[in-house]
Order: C-alpha cells, then sequence, then structure tokens
C-alpha cells in the first residue's frame, strides 16, 4: 500500500479552504444574501402584515376602557303589551275606557257632538283602531247658520241668546251694557234678541226702587232719578242694539266718536229724546250713580195694575236700592175698577 503525505506550512493570515472528501455537507448558505432580491432586514415590509418576528416588540395594546352603558333596549312596540307606542292608534292589551283602550264600537267614540257620526276606523287585532267623526250637514249647534236656523251659537244649550233649536228667543227687550262714568259718557244699552222687530212705545227705563207705584200716578221728586220712556213709534230690529246717552248726546259723541240712538237729557235737537213716564219723572240732574244702585227695564200698557220687568241690573252689590216684588205689594192702577192686584215672587236680589 503506498502511503502519502501531505505537508501543511503554517502562515499566519492565511487561511486555506477546507478540502471536501465527498462525505462532508455542503456550508450552508449566507443568511443575509438572496441572490434574488435584497432584504432590508433593519425595516420590516408591513404590506404583507405585521411585523410577526419574535425578536419584533409589537408594545402593549391600548386600554379601551369599559363598554359605554347603553341603556335598555327600546321597546319593540308589539301589539297588546299593554303601551300605546308610537306606531299605534290604540293598544289591545289597555283595558277599555282608560287612556289609550282600543274602541270596539262607535258606542265608545261618542263625543257627545249631535253634529258629528261617530265611528271607528282599523282594527283592534293589529292596534289600529281610532275613532271617526264625521261633520253633519245642516246641524243645529255646528257653529254655522244654515236653511231653517235663525241663529247657531255653537252648542245646544238653551236660554243663552240662542235656543237649542236654533231659534232667537222671542219676546223682549234685555240690558247688555251699562256705563257710568266718566259723567259725560253715561249710556245704556239695550239688544232686540228676537226674530221680529219690537215697537218701544210702552217701553220704560228706570232707576227708581219705586217705579212699578208709577201706574197710580206722579211719584215723589228726586233730583237725580227717573222714570223714562221711548216715545210714540220708536221700535228696534230683530236683532238690533240702540244706545241712550244719560247726560245727552254731546257729551256721548265727544267720548265714542258718534251720536246715540237716544238721550235722556235734551242736549242735541237731532237726537230722539226719552219723555217722563209721568209729570216730573225725569229729575234735572238724572243720571246713574257711580257708587252703585239699580236699573230696571219693564213695560206698562197705560191701564193695568202692574207692570211687567224685562230686565234688571244692580251694580257694586246696591242691594240696598235693589227691590223685590212679591205677593204682598198689592196695587190698584187706573183702570176702572177699584180692586187690587198683587205680584208674584220677583228673583231674589242676591
Amino acid at each position: 500500500m503506498r502511503s502519502i503525505y501531505l505537508l501543511v506550512l503554517a502562515v499566519p493570515g492565511l487561511l486555506l479552504p477546507a478540502c471536501s472528501t465527498g462525505d462532508s455537507p455542503p456550508p450552508p448558505p449566507d443568511a443575509r444574501r438572496d441572490k434574488g432580491k435584497r432584504i432590508d432586514l433593519s425595516s420590516p415590509d408591513r404590506s404583507s402584515g405585521p411585523d410577526t418576528r419574535p425578536w419584533a416588540d409589537q408594545g402593549p395594546k391600548p386600554d379601551k376602557g369599559p363598554k359605554p352603558d347603553t341603556g335598555p333596549k327600546p321597546d319593540a312596540g308589539l301589539c297588546g303589551n299593554k303601551k300605546l307606542d308610537p306606531s299605534e292608534a290604540c293598544d289591545k292589551g289597555i283595558a277599555a275606557g282608560q287612556p289609550g283602550a282600543c274602541p270596539g264600537s262607535a258606542t265608545d267614540c261618542d263625543d257627545k257632538n249631535k253634529c258629528t257620526t261617530d265611528g271607528v276606523t282599523g282594527s283592534a287585532a293589529d292596534c289600529s283602531a281610532a275613532c271617526t267623526h264625521a261633520p253633519v250637514a245642516s246641524c243645529c249647534g255646528n257653529g254655522l247658520v244654515e236653511s231653517g236656523e235663525q241663529c247657531d251659537d255653537g252648542n245646544v244649550s238653551d236660554k243663552d241668546g240662542c235656543s237649542n233649536v236654533c231659534k232667537l228667543p222671542g219676546g223682549h227687550l234685555v240690558i247688555t251694557e251699562v256705563a257710568v262714568s266718566p259723567g259725560e259718557a253715561e249710556f245704556v244699552e239695550l239688544y232686540n234678541p228676537s226674530s221680529s222687530d219690537l215697537p218701544l212705545d210702552n217701553v220704560y227705563l228706570s232707576d227708581r226702587s219705586d217705579y212699578f207705584q208709577l201706574v197710580k200716578g206722579p211719584l215723589g221728586s228726586a233730583s237725580t232719578d227717573f222714570v223714562a220712556r221711548f216715545p210714540a213709534g220708536a221700535k228696534l230690529a230683530a236683532g238690533s242694539y240702540l244706545t241712550i246717552a244719560m247726560q245727552g248726546s254731546l257729551g256721548f259723541k265727544m267720548s265714542y266718536g258718534k251720536a246715540p240712538d237716544y238721550e235722556l237729557t235734551n242736549t242735541e235737537t237731532t237726537v230722539p229724546d226719552l219723555i217722563p213716564a209721568v209729570a216730573g219723572s225725569i229729575g234735572s240732574q238724572a243720571g246713574l250713580t257711580d257708587g252703585g244702585e239699580l236699573l230696571v227695564l219693564f213695560t206698562w200698557d197705560g191701564t193695568s195694575d202692574l207692570v211687567k220687568d224685562l230686565d234688571y241690573v244692580v251694580w257694586k252689590g246696591s242691594s240696598a236700592s235693589a227691590i223685590a216684588k212679591s205677593p204682598l205689594i198689592c196695587v190698584d192702577g187706573p183702570d176702572a175698577d177699584t180692586t187690587t192686584t198683587c205680584y208674584k215672587d220677583d228673583t231674589p236680589i242676591t
């Protein structure tokens, strides 16, 4: 067997490659070298997702804090949950007669108005039931004066100026307004609420508590009081008003810018005057007392024992000057007999 010897010289700084005998594996490739692409390891490539290298410091995740309190979930609005939800006209779970209950028939929808026809639309099954009120044409009480009506004040109350069948009250005048100051502007206003013209020939106005005694003749003098009547031929049209200036028409015109219909004290020839009921029954200083007294409107036919009151006003609690006639007051008028006639009870002063 032949032996071969290799002499190796040690030279400083010189590294000789090792010789492969073919039995050893090749050296590992340089981990820092990619023959196809250069990779910058100092800046991880973020385009393909977060850096998952074990040595990369991801840092602590931010603290998002507690979840906000959103409160209870909103009401689902189910029909029958005993609540009237915004999407419902009613709720079938609410007891009948309670707010929000579903109407079962037109009876449940009665609005107490005879000028509407009551009904129901929708269904209680799906909480859509609702009341309807269809207007009735030509109905007394709807606020419209229609065929066959003399008035319509929007209700069916009686004795309030328009009856429950939409007719004007018949019969008599009423006092609608009294002004007692300033003195020169004093006036009384009357209204005819009936459906026909009313004659005023036998209509009287007074502020005296003994006014009914005029049937027996002249009354005692009172310079500040009056019992007056309208002149012959006077009348007031249906549904119309008139004014009486108590201190003459001149002061009335200065205060209100127009003339009155009548005057108690004669100050202007163009305005008709009230006349004394009996001789001397309009005092020289007649007028209305600011501090309170009575005012009565009445009729008398000129021969009967009794007068008939139409309207009566007392202001500022002046009950001392008021009068309430009763069966205790009996009078004999200018008729042919000598028999007295007694009054019935008046409305109490209070």
